[in-house]
């Protein structure tokens, strides 16, 4: 239903270069059905006032002409984010002229990541037709005290990314790394210490890794893995010449845990000035889970990494079995192996967290996302997030590439993001036959594609792909012959990483690329050395 204006309402409208940016401030204007004005430029309801009401709505804009994906951002808080989980809110994009919704969302409590009406910003995406009046409303269901601070809408940026996202931008090798386990055998941990992440932070990048045969691998753990910790290094030239390691995190008494914690993920939260490192563990359980280790403070290497109390904090399929329940899912029913994690970013105090899954007995793989406060429990529905998976096979069967025609592309493996303007750009492996290495020269499609969407709640198929996916291919055509992919930011540039492995002569390098002014042509191949 449209709700018309009534007054004029003073707004801004700014344009910087092409893009437009516009915002106002509820306080300042007419448009509400409940509550009342706060702290001056706000609006504030609150379970004395009458529910089922819109909060804010308007403003009525006919200013918006751009065909540009536009983003909106409503900066609101609430009293409580515990308890209930009913919904609070229902935030819309409407257009008035044609009463028609071009997107919505509801707000549940416990989307909030904060309490005491701390403001949040939880964004929409749309595409508007110009000359169209626009409002951008804030619908209140009941039963919290709740303050819409402002509405933002700005058009939509693809970042640094964008360039070469279009196959515009270039690749600048800047260097090429191993990390062999100190006093170990090198012919056995140079092949085994891959796993890495690099975190650049403080004018240094920290690389973690696992670190493997860096001791005798117990008897109970034979036939599992090899007896594997973390390890982490820093480099200030750009990884041309790294640290010795310090280990952050080393196999425990559990049995999810007691032979090997590896190919995780750091995350440096500034807002509690602490490290987390979110990583696979296994055990004499024989089950891949995930264990989480912490530790406060800016520097990564001065001491060990606190383990998790309730470790494992996942254990193998408790996600996928939520994310993969009910129709039209582009998952498995009988997906496990929540694995190679990554903490892609905190948004309004929630960790979110992607990992793939691996369904043996159907041959399919996927990746998907949940979100958590605490490392211990864990959503996979909600504000931005799909309740699916956010790559499968549907993803890359069309790419540009001779699948083998028995399993074509069998779904995703392991993924990094990085956000850029507006966008999450991600970097994602995708085999054939199988989500196990085929080493055999000849015989398995191992290529990654790099693909982007400004929602974390996209689901499989709503990615935005390059032309000619995939983005990366190894020049030789091995299962896992390129692995262990990054694509991260440092200050104002970025980066893309992997591990470029030979297995005809067992050896392999980290390649680091800065992306640069040029032109790329996809698929890069990716040889050794």
């Amino acid at each position: 239903m449209a709700i018309h204006a009534i007054t004029l309402l003073t707004l801004s409208l700014l344009c910087y270069a092409t893009a437009l940016h516009l915002e106002f401030y509820p306080g300042t204007q007419p448009y509400h059905q409940t509550g009342s004005r706060y702290d001056n430029t706000a609006w504030l309801v609150s379970v004395q006032d009458p529910p089922e009401r819109y909060l804010t709505y308007g403003p009525f804009t006919e200013q918006w002409n751009t065909t540009v994906p536009s983003r909106v951002d409503f900066y609101l808080g609430v009293d409580n984010n515990v308890g209930d989980p009913s919904d609070l809110l229902t935030v819309d994009v409407n257009d008035p002229g044609t009463d028609r919704v071009l997107t919505s969302r509801n707000i549940s409590r416990l989307d909030f990541g904060y309490a005491s009406v701390q403001p949040q910003v939880f964004s929409l995406y749309f595409s508007s037709t110009p000359g169209h009046s626009l409002e951008f409303r804030v619908y209140y269901r009941c039963c919290s005290k709740i303050v819409h601070y402002k509405t933002v809408v700005d058009e939509l940026d693809g970042g640094a990314l964008a360039a070469i996202f279009a196959g515009q931008g270039g690749l600048e090798l800047v260097s090429s790394s191993t990390f062999p386990t100190p006093h170990a055998d090198p012919s056995s941990s140079s092949m085994w210490n891959v796993g890495t992440y690099v975190k650049p932070l403080d004018g240094k990048w920290y690389i973690f890794y696992r670190e493997g045969f860096y001791a005798p691998t117990p008897e109970f753990c034979n036939g599992i893995v090899p007896l594997t910790r973390i390890a982490v290094r820093n480099s200030t030239d750009f990884g041309k010449s790294w640290s010795e390691p310090a280990v952050i995190a080393s196999p425990g008494n559990l049995s999810a845990d007691n032979c090997a914690v590896l190919d995780g993920a750091p995350f440096f939260d500034n807002e509690t000035d602490s490290w987390h490192y979110l990583a696979q563990c296994i055990g004499t359980n024989k089950r891949w889970d995930l264990c989480h280790y912490s530790r406060s403070g800016r520097d990564p290497m001065s001491s060990p990494f606190l383990p998790n109390p309730a470790n494992p904090v996942v254990q193998g399929g408790q996600l996928w079995s939520k994310i993969c329940s009910g129709r039209e899912k582009h998952c498995t029913s009988t997906m496990y192996d929540e694995g190679t994690p990554e903490i892609v970013e905190k948004i309004n105090g929630w960790f979110y967290v992607t990992f793939h899954g691996w369904d043996g007995p159907n041959n399919k793989a996927a990746r998907g996302i949940a979100r958590t406060r605490d490392f211990v429990n864990y959503d996979v529905a909600g504000y931005d997030l799909p309740d699916d998976a956010i790559f499968s096979s549907l993803d890359c069967n069309g790419w540009n590439i001779t699948w083998s025609p028995q399993s074509l592309c069998v779904g995703g493996g392991e993924g990094s993001m990085a956000k850029s303007g507006d966008y999450f750009y991600h970097l994602i492996e995708a085999p054939d036959i199988t989500l196990n290495c085929d080493t055999t020269l000849g015989e398995q499609n191992w290529v990654l594609g790099l693909l982007r969407s400004p929602r974390l709640s996209a689901r499989s198929g709503e990615w935005e792909q390059i032309r000619f996916n995939p983005a990366f291919k190894p020049a030789k055509k091995y299962g896992c012959g390129i692995q262990y992919h990054r694509i991260f930011r440092d200050e104002n540039d970025f980066f893309f990483s992997m591990f470029v492995i030979d297995f005809e002569v067992g050896k392999l390098t980290m390649k680091v690329w800065k992306v640069v002014s040029g032109q790329t042509y996809f698929p890069v191949l990716v040889s050794y050395p």
